[in-house]
């Protein structure tokens, strides 16, 4: 699975502040077709220390590595050349 792209369709805080909520998109690669999109709902706990769309994009990730076809090894998570969807200068 090779994701092209990923976008943050919504974010915002919990009433308490505690929480980044969100959604996040991935444009996945389909071979011979197009691209397909997943759209993963995100909740975590926000930081002082890490921007929140990181926060959101890392949980979208950890959820993407939790699915079955990429947890029993049938597929290896990849992304595209040049995207680093971790790296604090990533415009979100």
């Amino acid at each position: 699975m090779t994701v092209l792209d990923i976008l943050i369709l919504s974010m915002g805080f919990s009433e308490d502040g505690k929480q980044v909520l969100g959604d996040v998109k991935f444009m996945i690669d389909n071979p011979g077709n197009v691209p397909r999109g997943l759209t993963l709902k995100c909740k975590c706990e926000a930081s002082q220390r890490i921007r929140p769309d990181a926060l959101l994009i890392g949980d979208a990730i950890r959820q993407l590595r939790r699915m079955p076809e990429i947890r029993s090894g049938e597929q290896r998570l990849k992304f595209a050349k040049g995207l680093k969807p971790l790296r604090a200068d990533k415009a979100a």
